[in-house]
């Protein structure tokens, strides 16, 4: 991606954040770069593109979170936590889109499609990312698949929808209030959570972290 289409995005996701999306136009966006609306439209046809080229640099940014480092990763819980920490950060990130996405899919079919694949694809990684989880003892989910596919529904919402939430009662915000999230997902999952198993994973940890010193 060249630097200035590279700029055109950052510029219209901080205006779409800061302003949502139906309030900015391509005039706008070109008069915050200092550009001719000409030459933000060579890059950008309209605004529908632009928001387009943020939904896959954001897809970007979420493949690296749903990715385990390597196929013998052990995750210990502290893991989970930290995972969906960075979710909550991305979705603040890119704030606008989960404020507005039904009106910005009505809007653009093409962006519809493509978040709903994409959503279809994400729930599939993250019932893979899990199953790391319960293989390394953190986690004991029972035989029903509807349990597991109603807990992966049930975490989805929070997830993408507490800032949200937050933000329609006029909250500011802040880290403490990420946490409080990650602590809701926890609750959710709490039943799931094999404090022996952690214990014993943890146990190993120490030990295999002594045999190296």
């Amino acid at each position: 991606m060249s630097k200035t289409k590279e700029r055109i995005i950052d510029t219209a996701l901080m205006m779409f954040n800061e302003e949502g999306a139906s309030s900015v136009s391509t005039n706008h966006i070109a008069k915050e770069l200092g550009i001719s609306t000409g030459n933000l439209y060579y890059y950008y046809k309209n605004k529908e593109e632009i928001i387009r080229a943020i939904l896959e640099k954001m897809i970007q940014e979420w493949d690296v979170v749903w990715q385990a480092p390597s196929s013998t990763w052990r995750p210990t819980l502290e893991d989970l936590k930290s995972v969906i920490r960075i979710s909550f950060q991305l979705e603040w990130k890119y704030r606008f889109f989960y404020r507005e996405l039904i009106v910005l899919m009505k809007i653009d079919p093409k962006l519809r499609e493509r978040h709903q694949q994409i959503q279809a694809q994400r729930m599939i990684e993250q019932k893979k990312f899990f199953q790391y989880f319960i293989e390394s003892g953190v986690l004991s989910i029972p035989d029903d698949q509807s349990k597991v596919e109603a807990l992966l529904t049930i975490s989805w919402i929070i997830s993408n929808y507490w800032l949200a939430f937050l933000e329609t009662n006029g909250e500011e915000i802040s880290e403490d209030k990420i946490e409080k999230g990650i602590e809701l997902i926890m609750m959710v999952i709490q039943p799931y959570i094999n404090e022996g198993g952690v214990a014993k994973w943890r146990k190993k940890k120490i030990k295999c972290q002594e045999e190296h010193f």
